[in-house]
């Protein structure tokens, strides 16, 4: 995307950051993105991400049309955009209750919604204050639908994919190695690191040693074994309810 497209995200209100092949190379959570930057540093070849602050925006995700056509009435009010091969739909985040990130709330649709989740946008965004609000419907369908199991063994590619686009803020194995990232993002993290855990395959005490592992990573952690096993056993009940 060029430069203008940047620069025309930027005095629309989002947070952004270059990419390529959809991947990041700055580092995003930390270093914020302005438009010095953008004017200084920008190349042609650089696609334009824009990256969750948790309480401004949330895209609902789809992966495929056939899904989309699916859903389409939860999200008729919200700004659309067409992607290689789905659909973003683009809503303002509530304001007493914002939404966090859920991978495969049902096949193929994802929801991207928590601090320093991001999105490659495909064209022009609207102004962040005008995006639309989600309704009513939208909002009880995301928070009671239990996330879906995915019903076969994921690809070498598709794992790859998850871990560096979809997965919170850091790939898998960054959050075993770092920690949980920034204060205010533990929660969100440790819940997508467990449920994505399942998704692989992990039996759940090999899922309690590599919590345990990214937990002692994260200087800034609070949370007691306990708690953390707590979290573990809460997950498994509901993975087992999708067996």
């Amino acid at each position: 995307m060029r430069k203008i497209d940047a620069l025309d995200a930027l005095r629309k209100g989002y947070r952004i950051t270059p990419v390529i092949n959809k991947k990041p190379f700055l580092p995003f959570k930390t270093l914020e993105v302005d438009k010095h930057w953008v004017l200084r540093n920008w190349k042609n070849e650089y696609d334009v991400a824009v990256v969750c602050r948790g309480v401004d925006w949330f895209v609902v995700d789809f992966d495929n049309e056939e899904v989309f056509k699916k859903l389409e009435l939860l999200v008729a009010n919200g700004f659309v955009e067409q992607t290689k091969r789905g659909y973003h739909v683009y809503f303002s985040q509530p304001r007493e209750s914002p939404l966090i990130q859920i991978i495969g709330i049902v096949n193929n649709v994802d929801i991207k919604a928590s601090g320093n989740n991001y999105v490659v946008t495909h064209g022009p965004l609207p102004e962040l204050d005008d995006l639309p609000e989600p309704s009513d419907e939208l909002l009880d369908f995301i928070t009671n639908t239990i996330p879906e199991k995915t019903t076969r063994k994921l690809t070498v590619k598709e794992i790859e994919n998850i871990e560096s686009d979809t997965f919170i803020s850091q790939p898998l194995f960054d959050v075993i190695e770092n920690g949980w990232g920034e204060p205010g993002t533990h929660d969100d993290t440790i819940t997508n690191f467990i449920w994505m855990m399942f998704m692989l395959g992990a039996s759940t005490s090999a899922i309690k040693y590599l919590t345990l592992l990214a937990d002692s990573a994260t200087k800034t952690s609070t949370y007691t074994q306990d708690e953390l096993f707590e979290k573990i056993r809460k997950a498994h009940m509901k993975w087992s309810c999708k067996q």
